[in-house]
């Protein structure tokens, strides 16, 4: 597979994930067609993983009760998350680590709600990243299966 250029990310979104349309429009301030299709000077590769993806979709999923939560939603989005850190550039690769899955680090509760739901590729860029010593120890037993 050919890298994922930036320019294609959000058009790759709209695809995997079409509940980031109302996002892609938000941030835009254009159609979600019209913003994917055009020269993209709207937009920006951090703003757009943070807002589009992350605080619009993820996060907000993630902090919901588990019973509750749309786990075809999370596939997606982590599918989505996997396929840039496996075929982009580095510094798309990057882009998507500190924006999609460095936020995760701020809150035990996210963690636990998001290390069961990764890819390998993700779950491996985590493990590496992820300073264990410091999760509290219910988090830790927790995600034991995931992580050790």
């Amino acid at each position: 597979m050919p890298d994922i250029g930036r320019h294609q990310i959000p058009g790759l979104l709209l695809i995997m994930v079409p509940e980031s349309r109302d996002g892609i429009e938000a941030v835009a301030g254009m159609s979600a067609e019209q913003a994917v299709s055009g020269d993209l000077g709207w937009f920006d590769l951090y703003d757009f993983l943070r807002d589009v993806v992350f605080r619009d979709l993820v996060r907000p999923e993630l902090l919901i009760p588990e019973a509750e939560r749309d786990t075809e939603l999370l596939s997606r989005c982590a599918e989505f998350t996997e396929n840039l850190l496996l075929n982009s550039t580095q510094p798309v690769a990057s882009a998507v680590f500190y924006q999609l899955v460095e936020p995760l680090y701020a809150s035990e509760e996210l963690l636990v709600a998001a290390i069961p739901l990764m890819l390998p590729e993700t779950l491996q860029v985590t493990r590496e990243d992820l300073a264990e010593d410091r999760l509290s120890a219910p988090t830790r037993a927790a995600l034991a299966d995931y992580l050790g």
